[in-house]
């Protein structure tokens, strides 16, 4: 029962948050006629059959940020949701292939505001269930009131003296530490470095913020001054949030979308289609910024523990 009143308070102080803070909650479709086309994102396919019984290909959303970004093209107001999203090929003890996504957007925000917006949840989640801003995490204490913010260009070269968008070196970095000896496109590069040299010391003593991306991994996020405008936020080495200053240009995100799908196709053989209705949509959508933060990564963070099938109400994961 413990953990039922842990996340019943939990889910409380977001909502409590976000409705003090004149954002409203709206709810979307998890069922979608087209697939979320993120980067290393893979999206999940059902059959389904309507009244004449014939079938149709249908997919559980990974995200739910298509469908919000069509309602904050239209109404231009400030909005969240809670809800579950599907992903393929996971499974870890940070990941599942069904989780629970906190999505949110804030018109007229930048990427700070963004940050500000996301450390206060921390900071209201935590005081829901502990009565103050402070809390123990894996034999450490965070005050979430404190924070780092490091840049991508920053990060990697604190922590392997390269930078993220130097591929050669990035291949002699690997070469070094790996004795890799096959030549492996800039990509896959750039990840194994950063997921296993980099992400690690994210956050070991307070919450951080790490931000401007190479244009590569851009994904949703405009691109200024040669960076792509988003970040990601990190307790001791686990990834909560990812938040964008958010593209608002058609053509640049069709672009990115035929990018994605050629990239997938090459991997599983499936070609995927744009939800053009989607696109459309931007020319109408206000300069904002929006984030997705995963509630059960934050709820490990919060009640101290190891595995995220532990905050699963029956203790079970996929």
């Amino acid at each position: 029962m413990d953990l039922v009143i842990s996340k019943n308070k939990v889910f409380k102080a977001i909502r409590d948050y976000f409705n003090n803070t004149d954002a409203y909650e709206v709810i979307t479709d998890i069922l979608q006629d087209y697939p979320n086309l993120d980067p290393n994102i893979y999206p999940i396919e059902c059959e389904v059959f309507n009244e004449k019984n014939e079938k149709f290909i249908k997919y559980l959303h990974t995200s739910p940020e298509i469908q919000m970004k069509k309602l904050l093209s239209k109404y231009k107001k400030d909005i969240y949701q809670i809800t579950k999203v599907f992903r393929n090929f996971e499974g870890s003890k940070k990941h599942k292939i069904e989780f629970i996504m906190l999505e949110w957007y804030r018109v007229g925000y930048n990427l700070e505001d963004l940050m500000e917006d996301t450390q206060n949840i921390f900071i209201e989640t935590a005081i829901a269930l502990y009565k103050k801003p402070v809390i123990q995490y894996k034999g450490k204490k965070y005050d979430l009131r404190k924070v780092e913010k490091i840049s991508v260009d920053e990060a990697f070269y604190k922590f392997t003296k390269v930078y993220p968008e130097d591929y050669e070196n990035l291949l002699r970095f690997l070469h070094k530490k790996e004795g890799l000896k096959k030549e492996i496109d800039y990509e896959e590069a750039y990840f194994r470095v950063y997921a296993f040299y980099v992400e690690p010391n994210l956050g070991k003593d307070k919450l951080t913020f790490i931000y401007d991306y190479p244009p590569t991994f851009s994904a949703f996020a405009k691109i200024e001054n040669g960076k792509g405008k988003r970040f990601e936020a990190y307790i001791n080495g686990i990834e909560l949030v990812n938040g964008y200053y958010e593209l608002t240009d058609p053509i640049e995100q069709e672009k990115r979308f035929k990018e994605d799908i050629e990239k997938k196709e090459k991997e599983t053989g499936k070609k995927y289609e744009i939800d053009k209705e989607f696109i459309d949509s931007l020319k109408n959508m206000p300069k904002s910024s929006g984030a997705s933060l995963g509630i059960d990564r934050l709820l490990m963070i919060l009640l101290n523990k190891e595995d995220i099938k532990e905050v699963n109400y029956l203790y079970y994961v996929y």
